[in-house]
């Protein structure tokens, strides 16, 4: 990620629309976990590009939007964090916070805020920045199951040729709210359980459940 606070020069290239302003807490973010080594981690959650920031959040670089998002995650700041900590605590429930961020990658598939929260983003910007730091940080993950949450998120994996990922309904608003949502959630966790079985070399069973509905 590091490359992303030079900053990016996809800035100056394909990402023109984006925005990079430290004082109004617009820089590269909404990422969080891998809190111990590479291996530990079972779950990516990719979701489509984080929100505006929130009144009064800054930034000075990388280590800011981490602590950031720690906070806002751990306090479980509005309906996105909310909804992620519900399904983090289904997946392991008898984790702390801490220790889940061992388990778990989650990044966004465009690391900058559109200009209009929930807009649309160029098919430039999302490939820029789906082959500059969305592949490479999955290439890093090729054992955990990663989950696409919501429509954005599922068609810039595909345009980056990943396909090999559970679809389900956004965790933030307005999809969150959609019906059929939460019954999306439920089965990562029962998806993972299969995926942990397959490769400890026991047979999943009926634990694996039914596939996911596709939003």
């Amino acid at each position: 990620m590091a490359p992303a606070y030079a900053p990016c020069s996809g800035f100056s290239g394909a990402c023109r629309e984006m925005r990079w302003n430290l004082s109004k807490g617009h820089v590269p973010r909404g990422f969080l976990g891998a809190a111990g080594a590479l291996t530990e981690i079972e779950l990516v959650f990719v979701f489509a590009e984080p929100g505006d920031p929130h009144e009064g959040e800054t930034h000075e670089g990388l280590t800011s939007a981490y602590r950031y998002a720690t906070f806002a995650f751990d306090t479980g700041k509005d309906q996105f964090h909310r909804n992620v900590r519900t399904i983090l605590d289904s997946c392991w429930p008898e984790l702390t916070f801490d220790e889940q961020m061992k388990k778990v990658w989650m990044t966004e598939s465009v690391l900058c805020s559109a200009m209009k929260e929930g807009g649309s983003v160029s098919t430039a910007t999302t490939g820029e920045c789906g082959r500059r730091y969305l592949a490479k940080q999955l290439e890093l993950l090729p054992q955990a199951l990663v989950v696409a949450l919501g429509s954005k998120a599922q068609k810039r994996l595909r345009s980056i040729g990943f396909t090999d990922f559970l679809p389900a309904f956004a965790v933030a608003p307005p999809g969150c709210n959609f019906a059929g949502a939460k019954e999306s959630w439920v089965h990562i966790p029962i998806e993972l359980r299969r995926k942990r079985e397959a490769q400890q070399g026991a047979p999943a069973g009926r634990s694996a459940g039914k596939p996911a509905p596709r939003p």
